[in-house]
């Protein structure tokens, strides 16, 4: 027994004379789109482009009826090129459905029947009517389909020939709706800053007190800015501007920060502090010679289970150990809960064939739901180019692989220059590479209804 029936058969009674009194509700419970086509296109092994016809289920993307605003919607949007021309439907109402297109006049009305396939390119306009007649009640439907493909990253160059072209390194981060980058020039620092909506224009701001500035150190904890310096001292600032020193009793190279502690490389080993100035050193799982010697990035994250997790990336010194492969790679989590045990190193099994490649000014960013790892050429000259691809991390950190969705702008390959890359609340990707700047986006993570 359908819905519908099983609630007329509780809407009905009878009266003396064992006749039937029909209900009077009339409304959609649900509406349910069946098998959806989708053309896809694609490069063939010939290099000629090519298109092919799958079919999908539409319970993926569910139809939610508003009973008060009277529509019906798809909130998550059928991928780009899906054929909604000719779908069958499951409505499950109250009573009698019909449907028209809703620019069309009341003497266009067609009866729904779960065999017959109705046209979603336009909105419709879905009436149903009482089982006895006294009242019916109209929905807006509308199936809405992505106008863009959501797996196609795309590319924006926002300026070139910037004054920070000279530095020696670079460090970009995201604040407060802005873009700040920061260049280490001649023993100091510049400060250089746009506006996230803009990325053209940029202005300096003057900065004092970070002689010696490693700017590639940069961290952020609790609103204050650390960064260590080229001679393994500590300094922080509230402002970005004005930098003091702080007594941490050792020397450092600031590796990243989450929301409790810095994280840092100290006499040989990590360490943590949730201020600056007290230190604690943190347990390792393997020996301390594959903690990274250059080349390192790290980042802080949480994944959608709450797991809390800290990213060390980087390659081991080339003239001590010119045969390593791959870089090495960190990983420290925390469950809900308990309290983290320390670091795991990501020994390199051999059946892994995608590790995280030897690269130059390796760049490590936390991008939707994946990791991705981009930086300059591979120390060995040979195996990648500067720029050459993303790569990509599904699987925290154990594997790295490109694979065609996350790509990087074709003018920047072969560009062996300083960069840094960062990620902001809009999910733009910012590449800044000597002198050039690009912001890109996954479409996917800018579409407003997913």
């Amino acid at each position: 027994m359908s819905a519908a029936v099983f609630a007329l058969c509780l809407a009905s009674s009878c009266d003396d004379d064992e006749n039937v009194v029909l209900s009077s509700d009339c409304y959609i419970n649900s509406l349910t789109l069946g098998n959806v086509k989708r053309v896809i296109s694609t490069v063939g092994s010939s290099g000629n482009d090519t298109t092919y016809t799958v079919s999908y289920s539409g319970l993926y993307y569910p139809m939610i009826v508003n009973q008060l605003e009277g529509t019906i919607a798809n909130k998550d949007s059928l991928p780009v090129n899906s054929d909604v021309r000719a779908v069958l439907a499951t409505v499950e109402s109250s009573g009698t459905v019909v449907y028209r297109k809703e620019n069309e006049g009341e003497d266009s009305w067609h009866s729904y029947s779960t065999s017959d396939s109705i046209d979603f390119s336009t909105p419709l306009i879905f009436r149903v009517y009482a089982p006895d007649n006294s009242a019916s009640r109209d929905y807006r439907v509308q199936v809405n389909v992505h106008q863009q493909d959501g797996e196609v990253f795309v590319w924006e160059k926002m300026a070139e020939q910037q004054p920070w072209a000279a530095a020696e390194a670079l460090k970009a981060v995201v604040r407060n709706g802005q873009v700040w980058l920061y260049g280490q020039e001649n023993g100091g620092a510049r400060l250089f800053v746009t506006e996230a909506s803009d990325g053209r224009n940029w202005r300096e701001l003057a900065v004092a007190g970070c002689q010696n500035a490693d700017v590639a150190t940069l961290a952020e904890l609790a609103g204050t800015l650390y960064m260590s310096t080229t001679d393994g001292a500590l300094l922080k600032s509230t402002d970005g501007q004005n930098w003091n020193n702080v007594a941490a009793g050792r020397t450092l190279r600031l590796l990243a920060a989450d929301g409790t502690n810095l994280y840092a490389l100290s006499d040989g080993g990590i360490w943590r502090s949730a201020d600056g100035q007290t230190w604690q050193e943190e347990a390792l799982d393997d020996d301390a010679s594959l903690l990274p010697a250059q080349d390192f990035a790290a980042l802080a994250y949480a994944q959608e289970n709450g797991v809390e997790r800290v990213l060390l990336a980087g390659n081991r010194a080339w003239a001590s150990y010119p045969a390593d492969g791959a870089a090495v790679v960190w990983s420290r989590s925390t469950m809900p809960g308990q309290e983290a045990v320390g670091w795991t190193y990501f020994n390199v099994s051999p059946d892994n064939y995608y590790p995280c490649p030897r690269l130059k000014g390796l760049m490590l960013l936390h991008y939707g739901d994946v990791l991705l790892a981009v930086g300059r050429k591979s120390l060995d000259a040979v195996s990648h180019e500067a720029f050459d691809d993303m790569y990509v991390s599904q699987d925290n950190g154990i594997t790295w692989k490109a694979d065609g969705t996350y790509t990087l702008p074709e003018e920047l390959a072969g560009q062996d220059v300083v960069s840094s890359a960062a990620v902001d609340g809009a999910s733009y990707l910012w590449i800044v590479a000597g002198a050039q700047v690009w912001r890109g986006r996954l479409n996917e993570l800018g579409f407003e209804a997913r």
